[in-house]
């Protein structure tokens, strides 16, 4: 029986090396086969989120895997301070995270690293983290609430930029979290720059079991009745062009300033979209987004959106 028992167990020892081994083949041959320019059509965000304890900022987790699908791929990230964790400690930890995410279903990777600090740390995170083309494109935040970090965290942001990957920044100030998930508002600007990634992001939220079913509103601002028979008339004609069902939302300001248009009119959204400015040399980065902050006072959960450059977001949606 001894012999028996032992024979079955190296069978099994050597099954589960052979498996090992199948994955790692078929992983060699996918990376391979993945090309370094990306068909637009076929655009996903593979997500590098940096939520720190997972528990603490469970609202990016659950983004992250909302967008994903299960068929991109998100990384739950976390930086330490250097000298507060060892090597085996650092490595504890992932597995921690890990396990915490498989105990709710969560799939996704872990990437725990040390560096002096939070903000180098993530720029470290960005430029090394990945294999051949198979790298994170979209990076998944949160608000930075601290007026002393604030320098640092926008120097970050547009580093971030400068990598071409594309940036979210998840603010929620209300601590509501997303509520019924039923209603989508985007802050529209146009297809060029953020519009395009906006309406992508919204229409991956709607088709996720989560958010089943949404309603997707592109509102846009605009002086007076006569601009606003115009603008109905083009917006329209983009929601037609594109593979997405959302609604075109025209709203004559009346001279009332743009804030407080977008608090009344996105009072009850469960989540808002709003795009961001492009970093550019003389525009101060860190006073913009002081601004952007204000601006989004009093606003349900809030995703920040700043595209990556040089990419046709607004090709993916479009109908063949």
């Amino acid at each position: 029986m001894l012999y028996i028992w032992l024979e079955r167990r190296e069978l099994e020892s050597a099954w589960g090396d052979i498996r090992q081994g199948i994955w790692m083949a078929l992983v060699r041959m996918g990376v391979f086969q993945l090309s370094y320019t990306p068909d637009t059509k076929n655009w996903r965000p593979h997500i590098l989120t940096f939520s720190g304890a997972p528990s603490k900022r469970w609202l990016l987790v659950e983004l992250a895997s909302s967008l994903s699908h299960n068929r991109s791929l998100f990384t739950v990230s976390t930086v330490l301070p250097s000298g507060a964790r060892n090597q085996a400690q650092r490595s504890e930890m992932e597995t921690t995270i890990r396990e915490y995410l498989n105990k709710r279903g969560i799939r996704g990777l872990v990437r725990v690293i040390m560096a002096p600090d939070t903000f180098s740390g993530a720029q470290q995170l960005i430029e090394s983290y990945g294999i051949g083309p198979l790298v994170p494109n979209t990076i998944l935040l949160g608000d930075s609430q601290s007026p002393e970090r604030r320098k640092s965290y926008c120097e970050t942001l547009v580093h971030f930029h400068k990598t071409a990957r594309s940036v979210l920044i998840l603010r929620d100030e209300s601590d509501r979290g997303f509520g019924a998930r039923q209603k989508i508002d985007l802050g529209w600007g146009g297809l060029n720059t953020n519009g395009g990634l906006m309406l992508i992001l919204a229409y991956l939220l709607r088709t996720s079991l989560e958010w089943r079913g949404a309603e997707i509103n592109l509102n846009l601002v605009v002086p007076d009745e006569t601009a606003a028979v115009a603008a109905h008339t083009n917006l329209a004609k983009v929601v037609a062009q594109l593979r997405i069902g959302a609604k075109p939302q025209v709203i004559v300001s009346q001279g009332q300033p743009f804030p407080e248009i977008l608090r009344s009119s996105s009072q009850d959204a469960d989540l808002v979209f709003l795009g961001m400015a492009t970093p550019k040399e003389d525009l101060q980065y860190s006073k913009y987004y002081e601004g952007l902050q204000k601006m989004a006072t009093g606003l349900p959960a809030t995703i920040f959106v700043l595209a990556a450059p040089d990419f046709a977001f607004s090709e993916v949606l479009q109908k063949d």
